[in-house]
């Protein structure tokens, strides 16, 4: 088999793949004889058909097939003869294939790209962090009151500032009453429709009408009367409750307000820890991505955006939203720049864990899927819920984020780290910053879990269209060549992981998020 290479760029190669004529006229045997039987032919019996009438019929078809079937047997024996390792499945961009001669096929992939690493020891950073102090503590307290607000029931009559549930008729004039069931209104003063309400009783009824002005701006009722039947079947008032010694009782285990507080600060110091963390993992990635430029593959920029859309799908559909609506090609083109960035980071991190020889060991894997068992009281055995994991891919995610942390630990132990702590206001203008300047790096698909170049290779090295999923393609039938990263099979769940989460705003003090979930 002759090969032919050509460099694109760093990460896009090309193959010219020289067939011999026995293995094209081979394969058109194989594909003729797997469509005879299936297709009907006027004249002929089911499977009869010479092949010179099913190549006039189906003579596109028939070499499309042939032309797909020796790309998947012949392309990885091809990059192999090349000294390249794709990280991508090829697309086929031209297909000379005659039955009885020799054939062509020329091929385009992405590779792995090439990493100069920057100087990654003795580096200096700013720790940016949030002060948490009186006031700090204080509107947080506020915020657990307002959570804990109760609404009871009223006796006597409606007033402003009651919740009333009522059920209403209403007619406007020259048009259908509608009626409406189970409504709820917060009374207020200066509202024509509340001041009629001002006052009723539980299971009261009442007619009313009401003018509505000349100017209003729903046209069709302006200058109308509206006749209203309504009856009013509860009142309530919102109690929120004092902050005391019961309250904080009532919040858990806390023997008094005071042990409440400092419960409360410990939470806010871990929370503010836990953010400046964070923000200062992406500020070493945004110091040295800029100390190496380098490009990425497209292919995997185009997986990465999947998984923006996927994730944003679901968000979407959370909210009522059909996905079909949302234009998707806006939406990648909107977060191109922040794919392209994300697997930067984890090519990157990926480099500097192969250099330092950083490795997870299977106890430390185990020790966090046990740590994660405790954390949400899963009774199920350890076997069993660790196959469980290995099956959704969820194992080869926690490696690789250990071996992110173990990558930071090991830059931050040689870096010179400054603190820098924010008040209230400095760190809102620090979230607001980041919003605009759409900071941060967001869930990624790759991290440092030590894949050679990639371990996505379902995902076709061609132009990838704008909106098409990648969990679409079909997968090669044959098995390939096996990476360092877990291959995954056909419909698998794929893992999502991150080289450094990004906190865009305060984090609130609760517990840690579960690991498994973290994505950093």
């Amino acid at each position: 088999m002759q090969v032919n290479l050509t460099h694109h760029s760093t990460t896009r190669k090309s193959l010219e793949v020289v067939v011999p004529a026995a293995a094209v006229s081979a394969e058109f045997g194989r594909v003729l004889a797997r469509l005879a039987p299936k297709v009907r032919i006027p004249g002929f019996r089911p499977g009869k058909a010479p092949k010179d009438v099913l190549m006039g019929r189906y003579g596109r078809e028939i070499e499309a097939e042939v032309a797909e079937n020796l790309t998947k047997q012949l392309f990885w024996d091809a990059a192999a003869n090349a000294s390249v390792q794709p990280v991508s499945q090829p697309a086929l961009e031209a297909a000379e294939l005659k039955d009885g001669a020799e054939g062509r096929l020329k091929l385009h992939f992405d590779v792995a790209p090439e990493v100069t690493l920057p100087a990654y020891k003795g580096i200096t950073v700013n720790k940016k962090k949030r002060q948490i102090d009186p006031a700090t503590v204080e509107e947080h307290l506020e915020g657990m009151r307002e959570q804990a607000a109760k609404f009871v029931p009223v006796e006597g009559e409606a007033a402003v500032g009651h919740f009333a549930t009522f059920d209403v008729k209403v007619k406007p004039q020259g048009m259908k009453a509608q009626s409406f069931k189970d409504q709820v209104v917060q009374l207020g003063e200066g509202r024509p429709f509340d001041a009629h309400l001002l006052g009723m009783a539980v299971d009261a009824e009442k007619r009313f009408s009401i003018e509505v002005p000349a100017e209003d701006p729903n046209r069709g009722l302006a200058g109308k009367s509206v006749a209203y039947e309504v009856k009013l079947k509860d009142l309530r008032v919102r109690q929120v409750p004092a902050l005391d010694d019961a309250f904080a009782k009532d919040l858990g285990d806390f023997a008094d307000l005071a042990a409440l507080r400092e419960s409360l600060v410990k939470d806010l110091e871990a929370a503010a820890e836990r953010d400046a963390q964070a923000r200062l993992q992406t500020t070493i990635l945004d110091q040295l991505l800029d100390a190496a430029p380098f490009e990425v593959p497209a292919s995997m920029v185009a997986l990465q955006l999947d998984d923006y859309c996927n994730e944003f799908a679901q968000t979407m559909a959370r909210q009522g939203v059909e996905p079909r609506k949302i234009n998707w090609s806006a939406y990648r083109q909107s977060r191109l720049n922040e794919a392209e960035r994300a697997v930067r980071s984890g090519y990157l991190l990926q480099a500097i864990g192969n250099a330092e020889d950083l490795q997870v060991a299977d106890a430390e894997i185990d020790a966090e899927i046990r740590s994660l068992m405790e954390e949400h009281k899963v009774q199920q055995p350890f076997e069993p819920f660790k196959a469980d994991l290995e099956r959704r891919g969820a194992t080869t995610e926690i490696k690789g984020r250990l071996r992110t942390d173990k990558i930071f630990e090991m830059i931050l132990k040689q870096a010179t780290v400054t603190e820098e702590i924010l008040d209230k206001e400095a760190f809102r203008a620090l979230v607001e910053l980041e919003r605009k300047r759409e900071a941060g790096l967001p869930v990624a698909r790759f991290d440092a879990g030590g894949m050679e170049g990639g371990e996505l290779e379902e995902q076709e090295g061609g132009d990838p269209e704008a909106v098409k999923a990648a969990e679409a393609e079909d997968a090669p039938a044959e098995e390939k060549p096996k990476k360092a990263a877990a291959k995954k099979a056909e419909g698998e769940e794929k893992p999502k992981k991150a080289a450094a989460k990004k906190t865009e705003g305060e984090e609130k003090p609760k517990k840690a998020a579960p690991k498994k979930a973290d994505k950093a």
